[in-house]
């Protein structure tokens, strides 16, 4: 499938690229499916990821909390548009311990460090917040660590 997406034109793959649009959430927790999702989000038309990255905002709590969908949170606050960016960012802060659970991903805390840079000074500030009473658990993994050594030198 995704060979399908990078190489044919995109009228070639529009019926398959609705497809996998309509299934983006399942597909994006998915241990292969997840790699097509990520590949609408780099490759795909600006609707298509448009459409991917508002259902990613929708279910973003439990994507940060899937190994495999968290990489498709990261890639979409790499890709997404500017402003699906910011409502992935806000979906991702109005769900209690996400922002947490992402930090601490393999892939997810890219999309953690990401999200601090979108977000305008007060919602960056509340992040930053949520980050600092989760400094111990940050600590504890491995990912976690690199946020909380960029938050610990953002406050130098």
């Amino acid at each position: 499938v995704q060979q399908l997406l990078k190489r044919c034109g995109a009228e070639q793959v529009s019926e398959l690229a609705e497809v996998l649009m309509q299934e983006a959430t399942n597909l994006a927790c998915h241990s292969f499916g997840n790699f097509s999702v990520q590949n609408l989000l780099t490759s795909g038309t600006q609707e298509q990821r448009r459409r991917v990255a508002r259902a990613i905002a929708k279910d973003a709590g439990s994507l940060c909390r899937s190994r495999a969908g968290d990489g498709v949170v990261a890639v979409a606050m790499e890709h997404a548009e500017p402003e699906d960016r910011l409502l992935i960012a806000h979906a991702i802060l109005a769900e209690p311990g996400t922002l947490v659970e992402l930090a601490q991903g393999r892939h997810g805390h890219g999309a953690a460090l990401r999200l601090l840079q979108v977000l305008d000074a007060h919602e960056s500030l509340q992040a930053h917040m949520i980050l600092a009473e989760a400094i111990g658990t940050l600590r504890a993994s491995r990912y976690g660590r690199i946020v909380a050594r960029h938050m610990e030198e953002s406050m130098k």
